[in-house]
């Protein structure tokens, strides 16, 4: 794995871990769901998990997020996303013309969350974060100690702007509801 794929897999790792530490676990989600990893412009929403967990893909490309399950799902990013409940065979795509890490989850089950990376992350071009500012690969550490750290709170600021999200769309039903 190349340092690149290395620090994208911790900063993927670190939004999980951010969005689920800020969603108390209920019904329906919990994070249980092992992560993986994996090349592709396919994700499965599948026994209440997005599969894979973190998606590498080129900008650009494609990516088709399929409910396999037979309850309903949603895939919401922060400012971007598919809000409405998906059914069981329902299709949502969409794609990402610039490089970064890309932060979601189903609003109807917590802790049931994923990224998509977008291009070579820790190449020239640097990681982009999204809601957070651009991020300059040579500004990351070259220690690996350093590197947990620093990931850890890009994680942490992904996983921020991507609850910002989740609390928009909530908002947004309540206020519909009303």
């Amino acid at each position: 794995m190349t340092n690149g794929r290395k620090i994208a897999t911790i900063l993927a790792l670190g939004t999980i871990g951010a969005f689920v530490g800020m969603t108390a676990a209920s019904a329906g989600g919990g994070g249980h769901c092992e992560p993986t990893e994996s090349g592709g412009t396919r994700v499965e929403l599948s026994g209440a998990c997005f599969t894979p967990t973190t998606l590498f893909v080129d900008p650009g490309q494609t990516i088709a997020f399929v409910n396999r399950d037979p309850i309903a799902h949603n895939v919401s990013g922060s400012g971007w996303g598919h809000y409405e409940d998906m059914d069981d065979g329902d299709r949502y795509t969409t794609s990402f013309a610039d490089e970064g890490v890309y932060a979601y989850a189903c609003t109807l089950h917590p802790g049931m969350t994923g990224s998509i990376v977008v291009g070579e992350a820790g190449s020239s071009a640097g990681i982009a974060a999204v809601d957070s500012g651009p991020v300059a690969a040579s500004a990351l550490p070259t220690s690996e100690d350093d590197a947990w750290i620093t990931a850890g709170a890009i994680g942490i600021a992904i996983g921020a702007a991507a609850g910002t999200g989740v609390a928009a769309v909530r908002r947004r039903a309540a206020s519909a509801s009303s």
